[in-house]
């Protein structure tokens, strides 16, 4: 079993290409926060259950530490986060939960900027 107690993911990364999708999103729907964004975008991904590919690009868009991107429910996306490592025999240590924090962040970014996203209204279809 996992001590989440040495759970340390310091900063959440975006690439630029993320970067630029969310900031149309952004204008879109009217949410003004990449932390926001970024829940929603995780939470799609995570929805899927399978692992997102796991992409080698620059850390050159948004950044922020973790108690940003999670709030007061950091437990329960690290909760979520570790399940799907889980469920994908996938080993929990610092390094994957950041990786592939990162990758659900990615894939769910990329899913709502495909799909069109005209207003808040939209989310509702996830």
């Amino acid at each position: 079993m996992f001590d989440f107690s040495q759970i340390s993911i310091d900063t959440v990364y975006t690439s630029q290409n993320n970067k630029n999708a969310m900031n149309r999103l952004k204008g879109v729907t009217g949410i003004k926060y990449w932390n926001t964004l970024c829940r929603y975008a995780f939470c799609i991904s995570i929805k899927e259950g399978s692992v997102p590919r796991i992409l080698d690009e620059k850390n050159d868009g948004v950044e922020m530490n973790f108690d940003t991107f999670a709030g007061k429910d950091k437990g329960i996306y690290i909760s979520l986060l570790a399940n799907n490592l889980l469920k994908n025999n996938i080993q929990i240590n610092n390094e994957n939960l950041a990786k592939h924090l990162r990758a659900h962040i990615s894939r769910g970014i990329n899913v709502l900027f495909n799909k069109k996203i005209k207003s808040i209204l939209d989310f509702y279809n996830f």
